[in-house]
């Protein structure tokens, strides 16, 4: 889509938000692969299905948007609040989501492992992000661990005990909160 027609549908959605005309923004579906959507306001919008990869969406405000099965790899989510968004089956792997505010059941633990960035565990869909692993398998928590018990565990390729223990430690988080989630 080009950034032109995407900026005029929010500012309609802008419009439709303050109850001043306007419509809701219905991106679902929308090639929005690179998309600059910095600042945006997409509340309530609908993003099902959308490619957002590569998007810029710095600080945008996707409070209760609908993100279902969107593809959100490699989008720069820093800042972004994603409060109440609708995740199911959406695809966030190598997404950076650094001063983010999740959604419930999404989980983050800043400044551990390799390099001292965010691991993410998004409980809602079993998703693990973290740097540039991705397993092509849905990065599921239980193959996250296996590829740190691989790497940094005592027989990996490249033992580190403190990575191990910082990685191993996340995981155990996920695996309690993932309980948590499912009593």
């Amino acid at each position: 889509m080009e950034q032109e027609k995407l900026n005029e549908i929010i500012a309609s959605h802008g419009l439709w938000l303050q109850d001043k005309g306007g419509k809701r923004a219905d991106l679902h579906e929308a090639d929005l692969k690179g998309a600059i959507l910095c600042h945006a306001d997409l509340r309530y919008a609908d993003l099902c299905h959308a490619d957002l990869r590569y998007a810029n969406l710095r600080h945008a405000n996707l409070r209760y948007a609908n993100l279902r099965h969107a593809d959100l790899e490699v989008a720069d989510l820093n800042g972004a609040n994603l409060d109440r968004a609708k995740l199911e089956g959406a695809i966030l792997c190598h997404a950076y989501l650094r001063g983010a505010i999740l959604p419930m059941g999404v989980y983050q633990i800043v400044g551990a492992g390799s390099c001292n960035r965010c691991t993410t565990y998004d409980t809602i869909n079993d998703q693990v992000v973290c740097g540039c692993w991705h397993d092509g398998a849905g990065n599921h928590l239980d193959s996250f661990t296996l590829r740190v018990e691989s790497i940094y565990g005592p027989n990996g390729e490249k033992p580190n005990s403190v990575y191990y223990a910082e990685y191993m430690a996340a995981i155990s988080f996920f695996k309690a909160v993932k309980e948590l989630k499912n009593d």
